[in-house]
This record gives C-alpha cells, structure tokens and sequence, in this order.
C-alpha cells in the first residue's frame, strides 16, 4: 500500500529532480513561506518507492554541452514528461495507453477523501487542466513519451493550490503573495526548494 505524501509536491519532486526551471519570471519566488503551510490540502501523493521507480525507468540525460543553446522557456527538459507519464500511470490516471480525464478525475476525488469542497476542486481542476494541455496529450515528444504528461502533472497542484477552499486557505501576506505569483503564470514548483521536499 502506498505511503501519500502532500498534493502541492505532486510535481515538484520531477521537477527538480528532472532540473526543470520555469520561466525567468518565476524565480525567484515571492517568499521562502512553505506553500504547504498556506494551503491544507488533503493527501495525495504517489509513494517514495514510485517516483523512484519512474526515475530509475527514465534517468535524466546528461547536462547539456557547454555553448548549448537554452531551452525555450517552459519547455521540460527531456525526460520529464516520461518521468510523469509513468507516475500518472502509476496512480491510475492512463487508461488504454493514454492520460485519461475520466480515471484522473476519479483517481484524484478517491484520493481526496470525503470533503465535498475538495472533491468539487479535484473534477474542475482535472477539466481545466486537461483541456489546457489537450493538444499535447494527442503528441509524442523527441523521447517518445506523452507530450502533455509533464503539463498535464504540473497543472494539477498549480490549479488547487490556486483555487484552495477558504476553509483549508491561511489567509495572510506570505500566502497571497504565493497565490499572486502562480497567478502570473508560474507552476507550484517555483515557490518550492530542496527543503520543503523532505
């Protein structure tokens, strides 16, 4: 049985793991406030063990040659969307050999437990993200890998967090400001460091 861990991480482990760096106007993020403190979100989170398997399947590339021209911004660095394609597989969100609406949606309000607020939350989300990144999901990247599925993973978090029940929000300066810079365009990942992935 999987141990969960929290939803804000949900991509950031990849994230930095894979090096993936936002856009410029991303960093650095408004304050060091632990997002995890502004928002109370319900476990749901894949296991240690299986974000380690799907990192193990599909190791980072080497660092690129030095004069190497930079990625577009906000392009994931190869491997990333294979990395999340297996971790989405891993939680039950691919269905047919495909990211699914219907099993991420039902993956995601099973995970959030009983709470009406957050289950309401879990199908908006997964309906915005999924239509954000529906052209991607139809592609395959240079690795071969869903190109919608690092998206489509980073999506997730971002949009909760973004749209977080008052009941669950902490309403103070530090948090608006983190709610202000996602709302720029910015993925969760931005506003977290090594220390909050422990």
């Amino acid at each position: 049985m999987s141990t969960m861990k929290n939803c804000l991480i949900f991509l950031t482990v990849i994230s930095f793991i894979a090096l993936s760096i936002a856009q410029d106007q991303c960093h650095p993020p408004p304050n060091q406030k632990n997002p995890k403190e502004c928002c109370n979100v319900p476990t749901v989170m894949p296991s240690r063990d299986q974000f380690i398997t799907c990192i193990q399947k599909f190791p980072p590339p080497p660092p690129p040659a030095p004069g190497s021209p930079p990625p577009a911004p906000g392009t994931p660095p190869p491997g990333a969307n294979c990395i999340a394609e297996c971790v989405l597989a891993q939680l039950g969100m691919v269905s047919n050999g495909a990211i699914s609406k219907d099993a991420a949606t039902a993956t995601l309000v099973a995970a959030l437990g009983s709470s009406a607020e957050w289950q309401a939350l879990a199908k908006t989300t997964v309906d915005a993200c999924y239509s954000k990144v529906s052209s991607l999901l139809t592609q395959k990247d240079s690795s071969g890998c869903n190109a919608g599925a690092e998206p489509f993973m980073e999506c997730l978090p971002t949009t909760m967090f973004k749209n977080c029940p008052t009941s669950s929000w902490a309403a103070i300066a530090e948090c608006e400001q983190q709610k202000a810079h996602l709302a720029k365009g910015c993925p969760i990942m931005s506003l977290m460091g090594p220390p909050h992935l422990m």
